[in-house]
């Protein structure tokens, strides 16, 4: 083929518009500042309404502020939208006595410095029944692979056969309240993709062996808590403005992250944008 009749198909290809960026989602593993009674790692509550913490989270929010997100979304569930909208707009104009949530001193504080007009609410509930986990696993004996699953220690021998296998495993547990470090460094410590290898090992590795022959009680408790977070997604990318947004943040709890990085790793509109690198730029 002669390089003239190339021609135009070269021409078509240089100007043919390339694919559109993809919406970047940034995924905020954070702990929870007042503690939880409802996650299986419980913590305990830090105070963020000293000084210090005071300063180490405009630092923080300084470092998220470089994603420049269109939006900003909480772990707080759709039919909580009023109220965010109302307290929102009272923070904003400083008349909003903020409690100690990372709801209100993170995500309300980072959507302030964006100047964002709105923060979106995108939790959604779920049916998490560990206690029938917890029931059945120590009704057939396998109490020591539930054990191994929450500390991230096995203690049954299938589960140091895995142990042998893979290496040493991070604890979820130690991960998200291990004391010391700025809260920066935590920040960037619980966002690693050690901290969600850690809770997914625990789902994939320990919880999915509690059952036996047509009982599937672990891999069950793992499908519920998968489902909550493909509703979580849904909630955000109904949300979206997908002819303008070009970046969004969701502020949300460690435990959800990797479940929702495996949801968005295979998808045409959204990608995963790492969050550590900009807790670590200088």
């Amino acid at each position: 083929m002669s390089l003239a009749l190339l021609g135009p198909a070269v021409a078509s290809a240089q100007t043919k518009p390339g694919a559109p960026a993809k919406i970047k989602v940034y995924l905020v593993g954070t702990f929870h500042f007042s503690g939880s009674d409802s996650d299986l790692h419980k913590g305990t509550k830090t105070d963020m309404k000293t000084p210090e913490m005071q300063r180490e989270l405009d630092e923080l929010v300084g470092k998220l502020a470089k994603t420049r997100a269109d939006k900003v979304f909480i772990e707080f569930k759709l039919n909580d939208q009023p109220f965010v909208d109302s307290t929102y707009a009272l923070y904003r104009q400083g008349q909003f006595k903020a409690s100690n949530s990372e709801v209100y001193q993170l995500a309300y504080r980072l959507a302030k410095r964006l100047d964002r007009p709105r923060v979106y609410c995108a939790d959604a509930a779920g049916m998490l029944d560990f206690e029938a986990t917890q029931a059945y696993a120590k009704q057939h004996g396998q109490e020591k692979i539930l054990e191994g699953a929450i500390a991230n220690a096995p203690q049954d021998s299938a589960g140091r056969l895995i142990a042998a296998r893979v290496g040493a495993r991070q604890s979820p547990a130690k991960l998200l309240l291990m004391p010391g470090g700025t809260l920066l460094e935590r920040f960037i410590r619980q966002n690693t993709r050690a901290a969600e290898l850690a809770q997914m090992d625990a789902y994939l590795l320990d919880f999915a062996r509690i059952g036996g022959g047509d009982n599937y009680a672990g891999a069950d408790l793992a499908g519920e808590f998968f489902k909550r977070n493909v509703r979580i997604y849904t909630n955000l990318l109904r949300q979206v403005d997908v002819a303008h947004d070009r970046a969004v943040v969701l502020v949300i709890g460690q435990g959800h992250v990797a479940f929702l990085k495996a949801i968005l790793q295979y998808n045409s509109l959204f990608e995963v944008a790492d969050v550590v690198p900009l807790l670590q730029a200088k």
